[in-house]
């Protein structure tokens, strides 16, 4: 896990990926990494998307396929990286992302960066060898788009005139975990289907918004439930001065084969105690939920992060890749900011941990919570 570098952490989508979720610009020590400068400032950068006076853009339709890459029987791959350069001059306001993948794509998380970042030829290249760093590239950029564990066909569908800005002359890189499980070799691919609106369609633009617990500890054979809450309100006042308003528009779950029930709960305000987004389903099957009408959360205390594990294992289970778990939602807001609010491993000596009806019940503290002002919202 990434220290905080003066004062500002970069936010980051989770990852099935040995990285860990959330690092710090300064820490990735590369040319890549953003300038720490602009974001002590937290100001949109002067290289955001707006540059060509309001004129319309075209809707478009973008196809890309990648792959085919061998695993072997048993094997799992998670060091590698797919990028796929846009060649756009203008805009794209990105309101579908259509996703086929063959089994044996366990996971993935795309990021859309500047193209003068990461720079080399298109296609699979390891990683490490670009110093590729899932929350820089968020912060040079934004999330593309996140696939629900183990699934071959989901859609990242926006409600009508809500879009994500992929600025001009941009570069869509994946972080790739796969995963084989069969006696044989097995070829794994994934393609896209994107589907943009022309600027004038669009009337929200939507920014990343992610909670996580993060010192799992799941006792052997029994049921287990984890809960954060993360003190949104206190946040809103102190960077805008008026209560929080924020409307959610998607959201997507992120845990394992242990994961029987994930669900966000709205604390405070007019929808005190309502599910801001719940689901049982299982590994394999999407969670990605649009949320049409949105969700209005505007005048919320806090929102709470719960997940629920049956652990039918000898052994106790934590935070990981591979036979591990996570405890992570990911959504997007019509916020000006980007948030992050999540118990880290540090948060560990102050969970609150009880035995009710058989439930393992453990509460952590919300000990970091980010901010950090979208590029894109004023192109």
């Amino acid at each position: 896990m990434s220290r905080v570098s003066r004062g500002l952490w970069v936010f980051a989508l989770w990852g099935c990926s040995e990285a860990a979720p959330v690092t710090t610009a300064a820490d990735a020590g590369s040319a890549d990494a953003a300038s720490t400068d602009a974001a002590s400032t937290d100001v949109a950068s002067a290289d955001a998307a707006s540059a060509d006076g309001g004129a319309d853009t075209r809707a478009q339709t973008l196809t890309h396929r990648m792959g085919p890459w061998t695993v072997a029987a048993g094997a799992e791959r998670s060091t590698e990286c797919e990028s796929w350069t846009l060649n756009n001059d203008e805009p794209l306001y990105l309101s579908t992302v259509e996703m086929n993948a063959t089994a044996g794509m366990h996971h993935s998380n795309w990021f859309f960066v500047p193209d003068t970042h990461y720079v080399g030829p298109d296609g699979t290249w390891a990683c490490r060898t670009r110093n590729f760093d899932q929350g820089v590239a968020s912060y040079l950029g934004g999330v593309f788009f996140a696939q629900s564990t183990q699934v071959q066909r989901e859609t990242q569908q926006f409600p009508p005139g809500t879009a994500v800005v992929i600025p001009p002359h941009s570069r869509i890189i994946g972080a790739l975990h796969m995963l084989n499980a069969s006696p044989a070799a097995r070829q794994v691919g994934i393609d896209f289907t994107v589907r943009t609106l022309p600027r004038s369609a669009v009337r929200t633009r939507l920014s990343p918004f992610y909670l996580e617990y993060g010192p799992l500890e799941i006792t052997p054979r029994g049921r287990s439930q984890f809960d954060v809450e993360c003190a949104l309100d206190e946040r809103s006042r102190s960077l805008t001065g008026s209560p929080l308003d924020l409307r959610f528009f998607y959201g997507l779950a992120h845990y394992h084969e242990l994961g029987s029930q994930m669900r966000v709960t709205v604390l405070g305000g007019p929808m005190d105690g309502r599910a801001l987004y719940e689901t049982d389903a299982r590994q394999g099957e999407s969670w990605a939920r649009t949320m049409e009408p949105a969700v209005d959360v505007s005048g919320a205390r806090a929102l709470r992060l719960t997940c629920v594990f049956d652990n039918t294992r000898s052994a106790t289970v934590r935070y990981g890749i591979g036979d591990q778990e996570m405890c992570i939602w990911f959504g997007f807001t019509d916020s000006a900011y980007q948030w992050a609010g999540r118990a880290t491993q540090a948060a560990r000596p102050m969970v609150q941990t009880s035995v009710r009806d058989g439930v393992t019940h453990n509460l952590a503290p919300c000990n970091e919570l980010i901010t950090l002002r979208s590029r894109s919202m004023d192109d």
